[in-house]
């Protein structure tokens, strides 16, 4: 979880954050403060004119001027609701284009982060950093920063007209401020408390119910939906809680500063009617005082549950922002090294040990491999043995402990991420397909292919012989991973899009592990087509998949322990014998199972 514990000094440094986000767009907000101003004027001029109103009707008896303040209070407040909808559309703009901005820069620092940031948290709650804590952020620059300003105009305004009026019945209403604001104080502060554990409890459930959705075969073959439907409502149920607590916690210090504050209205009423028996004011002008009264008690309460809102947009922000100002493990150098052209594919792992963290045990120790030019190797082991964590050292998914990778005797990690992983092209056993069409998959491996070039790429892998089939050819959205394919059809989808990539080096990991024999038989051939001409490593349990490889590796416990061909290893080999033995006995069983 991405927990933190927030003061209020910290909600305003990360609120302040926001400052440079909003000056692109000054000028709008320029007009709305003026329109604010304009407003909320109208609104402290209101007494003042219902103070002549009554005194024009109950002192001098004058209906005409009645008449005509009461037209005047119209076209008034005629003016006031342009004023507030042209303030209104103003915010609501500004705040749609900063937070979209937020959220473009949130998304572009994620994508940018090493596979071990995904790899130790939850998509779903990532999320939820996108989508609930923006949304927060939007609110509050939407309505809390505006709503601030106008009640911070009206309590400023009324106190100094107040104040000119009758500086006796001042100090009255003041009274409720002081005990308004250590209100609020006490409140906000366990409103904030709340508001960041429901947060992180709601990001928690998001994350669970998006990681069912994408497993969702597994989740009904286990007939586990009960289940999972039992933990979502837990989480869901938790969270309703939390929003109970904290709402009832709000409407308390919502609830006591309303009667601190009315309170006070009581007693300049009280003491505002003594003064209007003695004499010492008129009646329009004790209703005239109770108004300002009112808005300073509305003041107060607006301000006191703004600060709550304060509160936890403050700890959204701060979530995001962690996350925007996190810098990737693994990023391209200052000043990076230009790749030799054209990239001839020759690749060297160098001594190379890795671990996954420092307190875990060594993956893979001093491992020497050099692969030549066009060259095709295999790479055999048992699984754990570090095959598919060699492979992701080359496209710097990793970065090595020691040793080094290269690319054409080239430092992988003197090299452009771009550049580096734009000449390597990556089939995984269980390719991962977007949620649209054939063609916009297809079009991820080079986004300006013409129409032939996919249509010649989906031949040579194979996949035209299904794409035909479908009736909306290459425009046919193919779902969420692709769930409408086969995994066949997937994989020749995918060897289909590395096609277009064109690039010198290729890592085929248990590309055709997974599939049928008929299945497996055009991958092959897709593959063959693909290796042509290219640098290739394969990784595979599967012995019959390598058997055509120039040269085979054997990695067993980090290291590499052998290599030659085929029948040279089946000859010298221990750990390759041991792994052709239990595949060959394993496809006996299943021969005599059947």
């Amino acid at each position: 979880m991405l927990r933190e514990r927030l003061n209020p000094a910290r909600a305003v440094h990360f609120l302040r954050r926001l400052a440079p986000r909003l000056r692109p767009h000054r000028g709008a907000l320029a007009v709305a403060s003026v329109l604010m101003l304009c407003g909320a004027a109208i609104g402290l001029i209101f007494p003042l004119v219902v103070r002549e109103l009554l005194d024009a009707a109950f002192l001098e008896g004058d209906a005409r001027l009645l008449n005509r303040v009461a037209l005047g209070l119209l076209g008034l407040f005629s003016v006031q609701a342009l004023i507030n909808f042209g303030q209104s559309y103003l915010t609501s703009s500004v705040s749609e284009r900063v937070v979209a901005e937020l959220r473009k820069d949130l998304f572009g620092s994620l994508v940018r982060q090493s596979a071990g940031f995904f790899a130790s948290r939850r998509v779903g709650e990532l999320s939820s950093r996108l989508a609930s804590d923006a949304a927060l952020v939007q609110n509050v620059l939407r309505f809390g920063i505006p709503e601030l300003v106008r009640q911070g105009i009206f309590l400023v305004g009324a106190l100094g007209l107040v104040t000119a009026t009758n500086p006796r019945l001042t100090l009255v209403t003041l009274t409720a401020i002081p005990f308004a604001a250590l209100i609020a104080w006490l409140f906000g502060r366990r409103v904030r408390r709340m508001s960041t554990a429901i947060q992180d409890r709601l990001a928690g459930a998001v994350a669970r119910a998006e990681q069912v959705f994408t497993q969702i075969r597994t989740v009904q073959s286990f007939t586990r939906e009960g289940w999972e439907s039992g933990r979502f409502a837990e989480d869901v149920d938790a969270t309703r809680d939390g929003g109970i607590q904290r709402a009832y916690a709000r409407a308390s210090m919502v609830g006591a500063v309303t009667f601190a504050a009315f309170g006070a209205i009581v007693l300049v009423l009280w003491e505002g009617g003594r003064l209007v028996l003695s004499g010492v004011l008129t009646p329009g002008t004790l209703v005239a005082f109770l108004l300002y009264a009112v808005t300073i008690s509305g003041a107060i309460t607006s301000l006191a549950g703004f600060y709550g809102n304060l509160q936890e947009a403050a700890g959204a922000a701060q979530r995001i922002f962690e996350l925007i100002d996190r810098e990737p493990e693994l990023r391209s150098p200052q000043h990076p090294t230009a790749m030799r052209r054209p990239v001839r594919g020759v690749v060297c792992f160098e001594r190379v040990t890795f671990r996954y963290g420092p307190e875990l045990p060594l993956l893979l120790r001093g491992v020497d491999l050099e692969l030549r030019e066009g060259e095709t190797v295999a790479l055999v082991g048992s699984s754990g043995a570090g095959k598919s964590t060699l492979a992701a050292l080359l496209p710097r998914f990793f970065d090595v402990e020691a040793g080094r990778v290269t690319v054409d005797g080239i430092d992988v990690r003197t090299l452009a991420l771009e550049e580096l992983r734009g000449a390597i092209g990556m089939v995984p056993q269980e390719p991962m397909l977007f949620a649209g069409t054939v063609r916009e998959n297809l079009l991820y491996g080079n986004a300006s292919a013409t129409e032939d070039e996919l249509k010649e790429a989906a031949r040579a892998a194979h996949a035209d012989i299904f794409v035909h089939t479908f009736p909306d050819g290459l425009d046919q959205v193919v779902g969420e991973r692709g769930v409408t394919l086969s995994a066949g059809q997937r994989q020749r989808l995918a060897i289909a899009r590395v096609m277009l990539e064109r690039p010198p080096i290729l890592i085929l990991d248990e590309a055709s592990s997974s599939l049928d024999a008929e299945s497996e038989r055009l991958v092959q051939d897709a593959l063959e087509r693909l290796m042509k001409g290219r640098t290739t490593l394969v990784i595979a349990h599967r012995l019959s998949t390598v058997i055509r490889s120039d040269r085979i590796l054997v990695l067993d416990e980090g290291v590499i322990c052998d290599e030659g061909s085929h029948s040279e290893l089946l000859d010298r080999s221990e750990v390759y014998q041991r792994l052709y033995r239990r595949q060959f006995e394993d496809a006996v069983a299943t021969t005599s199972a059947v």
